[in-house]
């Protein structure tokens, strides 16, 4: 039978040899040499040459958080291109009197890219926006700083994890406050089509949104309902409802097509930038070892539910603290190495950890844009935990070397598998370092084996879905920062073309 597409003349940098690919009915129907495959060009074949251009499978988030990532190019006010404090809140400032009332929310602050040196304060909200709530959500999302108006309506405005002087709201307070000011579905569902836009500029076609509340799900099935959404999205829905997901019947791999459920997302701790990253010895900059959101016990009974239902469990884990309680809560758990669980962001796991991850067959779910934003001499993570933690961090070298299954995402900080394989070729730290050819598997195979989708995504094989990314050049010869994506194919469709 006929292709319906051919691309031909192209590089293929994870198939020895070959230089084309036949598409037929959304899935790939062949990959070889242009001689091989000429027999499959019909009267209606569409065939583009490619010009030496490289192709690879689709990329895959195996760990973003896809709304948000649409509400910070349709809702919030952008606050990641700030270079100083000053100019955040002149955008904040520009922001409420173009609203002209209600609240400003804003997303993206690191005070470790300022010549200030310092975190957005409750002060500094009063003094740019007087007269509407206003708050700001730091990078990484794990401290949210607030003006006095919007620390009124806050639903956790005391304890241990608010700092009224501050107007710092931290882990569950924070995000209780932003799920307060969540905009309506229809803006959610114009944020999810800008994402999915976004990530087909960025060669991503499939994405982990690890943010599957019930406000999100319900925008997804319209925007599916719509036809904009042009992105596989496996979903994670939050811890606390498992027990909802277990009666309704929810099980790993319920939907299909562009919309599945996966699993269950679950926070051990918080992050190095917010100093809420669980630590065994102080951070370097303030006298705190973190903050450890689950004990081993309770996480323990929280993987069994998990299990019970057929959910993938995903734990939120950075500091080595947070680390090794999650791997106490599985062994309590009881999981064997074929469950196929993750550990998201490990940065400081310790050679005893690595062990028994591979042990547990644990999956590491891991982030090599933090890297390039944060690791190396003079950067946050240096601040934060001292030279020697900062060359322990994100250690992909040993991950590999452990014979751990290694997926890589973007927790959106920002999305992108180019922004982020510098991170992961060419690190500032030895143990941070791997083959581009292992970090491409990451964003491509070893993703979709996280998801449980290897059998249709992340390799170009024959009957594997036609999900492509075509980029300017091979990136075993370019500069990866000259490296562009010029086309992104989902099911054999052109989703994006520059």
């Amino acid at each position: 039978m006929y292709a319906d597409i051919l691309l031909r003349n192209g590089a293929f940098p994870t198939v020895p040899g070959a230089d084309a690919l036949a598409i037929r009915c959304g899935a790939i129907q062949a990959v070889g040499s242009s001689p091989e495959l000429k027999h499959l060009i019909g009267p209606h074949t569409r065939v583009l040459d490619l010009g030496g251009k490289a192709v690879l499978p689709g990329f895959i988030d195996a760990h973003t958080h896809f709304v948000r990532v649409g509400l910070e190019r349709t809702f919030y006010v952008d606050l990641s291109g700030a270079t100083s404090l000053d100019e955040a809140l002149e955008r904040l400032r520009r922001a409420a009197r173009e609203r002209g009332g209600g609240w400003v929310v804003a997303r993206g602050w690191d005070e470790s890219r300022w010549p200030e040196g310092r975190a957005l304060e409750r002060r500094d909200l009063d003094r740019a926006v007087p007269r509407q709530p206003c708050c700001a959500v730091r990078v990484d999302g794990h401290i949210v700083a607030c003006n006095t108006l919007a620390l009124a309506r806050c639903p956790q405005p005391d304890g241990d994890l608010v700092d009224r002087d501050l107007g710092h709201l931290r882990e569950e307070a924070a995000w209780g406050l932003l799920d307060t000011v969540l905009p309506d579905r229809t803006a959610l569902v114009e944020a999810i089509a800008a994402a999915s836009r976004y990530a087909a500029s960025l060669g991503i076609t499939a994405a982990a949104e690890m943010s599957g509340k019930p406000e999100y799900l319900r925008a997804y099935l319209h925007a599916l309902e719509e036809g904009v959404l042009k992105t596989r999205v496996f979903l994670y829905i939050p811890a606390e409802l498992v027990g909802e997901a277990e009666r309704l019947g929810l099980r790993r791999g319920f939907g299909g097509g562009l919309l599945r459920i996966v699993g269950v997302k679950a926070f051990a701790d918080g992050s190095i930038g917010a100093h809420t990253a669980a630590l065994s010895a102080p951070y370097r900059d303030r006298d705190t070892t973190g903050t450890l959101l689950l004990r081993a016990e309770e996480l323990a009974r929280m993987w069994r539910s998990a299990s019970h239902a057929e959910l993938q469990l995903a734990v939120h884990a950075i500091g080595d603290w947070a680390i090794g309680e999650v791997l106490r809560a599985a062994r309590l758990a009881g999981i064997s190495r074929y469950d196929r669980h993750r550990i998201e962001h490990l940065e400081l796991p310790s050679e005893g950890h690595l062990r028994e991850m591979a042990e547990l067959g644990l999956i590491a779910s891991m982030q090599p844009n933090f890297v390039v934003n944060w690791s190396g001499p003079g950067k946050l993570y240096q601040e934060r935990l001292g030279p020697e933690r900062d060359a322990r961090i994100g250690p992909h070298a040993l991950v590999l070397r452990h014979g751990i299954p290694l997926a890589f995402g973007s927790d959106g900080m920002p999305p992108g598998p180019l922004y982020g394989l510098p991170g992961a070729v060419s690190p500032p730290h030895d143990a941070q370092r791997i083959p581009l050819e292992e970090a491409l598997k990451a964003y491509t195979s070893g993703a979709a084996y996280a998801l449980f989708a290897e059998g249709e995504l992340g390799e170009l094989s024959p009957g594997k879905r036609a999900d492509l990314v075509v980029l300017s050049a091979d990136p075993r010869e370019g500069n990866l920062g000259d490296i562009r994506v010029e086309m992104t194919l989902l099911d054999g469709e052109v989703i994006f073309q520059r």
